[in-house]
This record gives structure tokens, C-alpha cells and sequence, in this order.
């Protein structure tokens, strides 16, 4: 079976459909990443990983990924810099509708979005609820940064708080092992380590405080070249084990998702209203 779901011919799709195979919908964005990183970071991320995830679940779920869906939902500050485009949280939120139903009309009920953006997922969560509430189908979404060991990070960033957050030490590192070519490490600087230090609101990903305000990044710091963070201590051997992480998780989010759709697909549930 092929893994690339644009590679397969409709008769495959169709026998995919029989043996009941489950969809990965990657995300991620077209923006500005300082001056250092492309500005398909997100996407390559989300991508990469989703792949080398399928392939490592080959032969257990039958999984196909669709092409990467490289557009998301960017605030708009990111618009000062050349590079960005960015969706309208409506419009976005019909596309991955419309994707996820062109799945479901052909008969695919277990849909999966990988997310590599830090400004998707409440679109993305509209999205899915909304599938589930016209089609009784429920997709699952996971953000690549979920899939991360917080203290793992923790104990092995080089980068002092502030550090890790957009074309930071993290994405700048698993861009150096994806694809070093596309990295120019001789523009990468401390200029826009992150210097808020909000209790509530901590806006470095990879330090012990506990989230419990929402404030947008772009609101708090004052970026100079559209980054957010401290890219000088990326290595690839960090990226390498990153990366590898984030398909690790995604490996138990695959396994478990499939599992529970296929578990829950006849159950009879006992209410005594059954109208939604």
C-alpha cells in the first residue's frame, strides 16, 4: 500500500476504504521565520514527521497522508516581514472542513490532523467539533509540540529562558537535521530572545512554569527579524532527537486513535434521546 495518499490510484483508495484506513492530514503554515529559516518550518516539521510516522506504523494500521495543507491561520503582525501568508480563521476553517468531509463523503471515518503551527489549534479544534456534530465522525488532532518531553527539553536546551518559542533552538534544530541546506546559520542571533516573564503567561515553551493566561507572543515581545527566540545553540543532534520524538509520539497517537474509532464504530449508546 502506498503511504502518499496523492500516489495511489482510486481503485487502491477503494480498497483502502475496505480495509478500513485511516487518513493523517498534515498542517502547518507559510510565514516568516526570522531571517535564518524557511518559511515552510511548520509545515516541513509537521510533515516530515507525519511520514516517518506512517512508515513506522507500516504493516500494523493501514495509514495513507495527504499532502501537506502548507497554509494556516498566521496573526497578522507576522506581515511585517516578507514571506508570510496567512488564512483567515474562517476560510481556514472551511478548507480543513472540506477536506475532512471530501474524506468522509468517499467513506474514510478516521481522520487524523497533524499540526505543526502555534497558531492553529483552536481553528483546527472548531474544525473537528463541527465534523462531529454534522457527521457523527470525530477526528483527532495532535500539535507536534504536544508530542515533546517537557522535561526531557528542559534538561538539555542550551538556550537560556527565552530561548525556545518561533525559529527558535528547537524548530532551527530539527530544521538542521531535516534539511540543513535550507538553514543559514550565519544569520541565526540572540536578537529576539523572548524577554517577557510572565508568572501566568510563560511564553518559552520548554521552562517549568504552568500556563494559566493566554496572551498572543506577538503582543508581549518586540520582534526585529520575525523570530522569537534564541536559534544559536541548534544543533542537528538535537533536532535529530526532537524529530525523533515527535514520530515516537505521534507512533502512540496513531495506535491509540485507531483503536478507539475502531472500538467505538458499533457501539449502541443508551440515551433516551437520540436526536443529536
Amino acid at each position: 500500500m502506498k503511504i502518499n495518499f496523492e500516489e495511489m490510484r482510486s481503485p487502491e483508495i477503494g480498497k483502502f476504504i475496505q480495509d478500513e484506513g485511516m487518513v493523517i492530514v498534515p498542517i502547518g503554515a507559510c510565514e516568516v521565520h526570522s531571517r535564518h529559516l524557511p518559511v515552510i518550518t511548520d509545515t516541513r516539521m509537521a510533515y516530515s514527521a507525519a511520514m516517518d510516522a506512517a512508515k513506522k506504523m507500516e504493516g500494523k494500521i493501514p495509514l495513507s497522508v495527504l499532502p501537506a495543507v502548507w497554509f494556516g491561520y498566521s496573526v497578522f503582525m507576522l506581515k511585517n516581514w516578507p514571506g508570510t501568508i496567512t488564512i483567515r480563521p474562517k476560510v481556514l476553517i472551511d478548507l480543513m472542513y472540506n477536506i475532512c468531509q471530501s474524506l468522509i463523503d468517499m467513506g474514510i471515518n478516521k481522520i487524523l490532523i497533524v499540526n505543526g503551527h502555534g497558531n492553529n489549534p483552536g481553528v483546527l479544534d472548531v474544525v473537528v467539533r463541527s465534523i462531529g456534530d454534522d457527521f457523527k465522525i470525530f477526528p483527532g488532532i495532535t500539535n507536534i509540540f504536544d508530542c515533546w518531553d517537557r522535561e526531557y527539553v528542559k534538561a538539555h536546551r542550551k538556550s537560556k529562558p527565552g530561548g525556545i518559542g518561533h525559529a527558535c533552538e528547537i524548530e532551527t534544530s530539527v530544521m538542521l537535521y531535516l534539511n540543513e541546506e535550507l538553514v543559514d546559520m550565519s544569520l541565526a542571533d540572540d536578537t529576539d530572545i523572548m524577554k517577557s516573564d510572565l508568572n501566568t503567561c510563560p511564553i518559552d515553551w520548554g521552562t517549568g512554569k504552568k500556563k494559566k493566561l493566554y496572551l498572543s507572543t506577538w503582543y508581549l515581545e518586540n520582534s526585529t527579524y520575525g523570530g522569537a527566540g534564541d536559534p544559536t545553540f541548534a544543533t542537528r543532534e538535537f533536532g535529530k532527537t526532537i524529530h525523533e520524538m515527535t514520530v515516537d509520539g505521534l507512533c502512540e497517537v496513531i495506535e491509540e486513535f485507531y483503536s478507539t474509532q475502531m472500538a467505538l464504530k458499533n457501539r449502541k449508546l443508551k440515551r433516551k434521546c437520540q436526536k443529536f
